[in-house]
């Protein structure tokens, strides 16, 4: 028995130190389900901005407008220039402005705000599409719904991913 608790004491030890040389498993995570979740949530934002811009291509052409498109995709038609000078960035203006969903659904009427041009504000769409008018001008403004509300709506009125078209003038 003696013999037997020696064996134990010398065996014990250099079972642990050989254990401990032993290398963990290696787990490597599955990125490629991962990576195929974010390409597919691009492939559905693609899918849904184009959606929205063939959209407002039919409305603009079903109603006749000649509309400038700003660099983030914001269209402007200007049907009333305005005598005053260009809002520039950093600018304060006041506007007063209509809000229609593209179906023709009157979400607000005659919102006066104020905005510091440039800044994007809350509807980031707008606040690009008053750069360079001037002041009394009057112009439809259309906003795809990552300019204007995005899928959360405004959580009053505007409901989730909705196109705007805005009838707006600068005071």
């Amino acid at each position: 028995m003696k013999k037997l608790k020696q064996h134990i004491l010398v065996l014990m030890p250099l079972l642990l130190l050989t254990a401990c040389h032993n290398d963990p498993p290696v787990i490597v995570p599955n990125t490629s389900k991962k990576h195929n979740l974010n390409e597919n949530m691009i492939n559905a934002n693609r899918t849904i901005a184009q959606a929205e811009e063939t959209a407002i291509d039919a409305f603009v052409t079903r109603r006749g407008w000649t509309m400038s498109k700003t660099p983030d995709g914001a269209r402007v038609w200007v049907y009333v220039e305005g005598n005053g000078t260009p809002i520039a960035y950093e600018d304060s203006v006041h506007v007063q402005y209509t809000v229609e969903a593209i179906n023709g659904t009157v979400l607000y009427k005659e919102l006066k705000e104020s905005y510091v041009a440039g800044r994007r504000q809350e509807m980031i769409g707008l606040d690009e599409a008053l750069l360079g008018l001037h002041r009394g001008s009057k112009a439809k403004v259309i906003l795809p719904s990552r300019l204007a509300y995005g899928i959360g709506g405004d959580g009053d009125r505007i409901p989730q991913s909705t196109i705007l078209v805005l009838d707006v003038t600068v005071l």
